[in-house]
């Protein structure tokens, strides 16, 4: 993921920034969550959108998109004003399930060493 990436066009993203990772569940080449063990966890996706652009992600279970997060640029403002989409979701997962973020519409998102746009789970129990 690239610094004000707006002419994105792909359809996962990717995270190759990885904070944790304990399971080893993320995989930062392909943006990839798979379910190292059963159970219920929760994912939360963080998109903020780039210049004179907008996106909508998101998050996917085996194919199947489960929420949506929606960020635009408002360029009725005399001054620049970037939105910030977020969604989250629970879900029961079984071993070998996979979870990603997925581009449904739109083109640009921003990202920076700041980590603005950003992917997250962990297994609640």
């Amino acid at each position: 993921m690239s610094s004000y990436d707006n002419d994105w066009t792909g359809d996962t993203l990717v995270f190759p920034t990885v904070i944790y990772n304990l399971g080893a569940g993320y995989n930062p080449s392909t943006g990839i969550f798979t379910a190292p063990s059963p159970g219920t966890y929760v994912f939360y996706v963080s998109v903020q959108s780039a210049f004179q652009k907008y996106i909508q992600l998101d998050i996917v279970l085996n194919g199947s998109s489960k929420v949506r997060a929606l960020a635009w640029y408002d360029s009725g403002s005399s001054v620049r004003i970037y939105q910030t989409g977020t969604n989250m979701v629970i879900l029961h997962l079984q071993t070998g399930n996979r979870v990603w973020v997925k581009r449904y519409h739109g083109t640009g998102y921003y990202s920076d060493g700041g980590h603005i746009t950003t992917f997250s789970g962990f297994k609640l129990y």
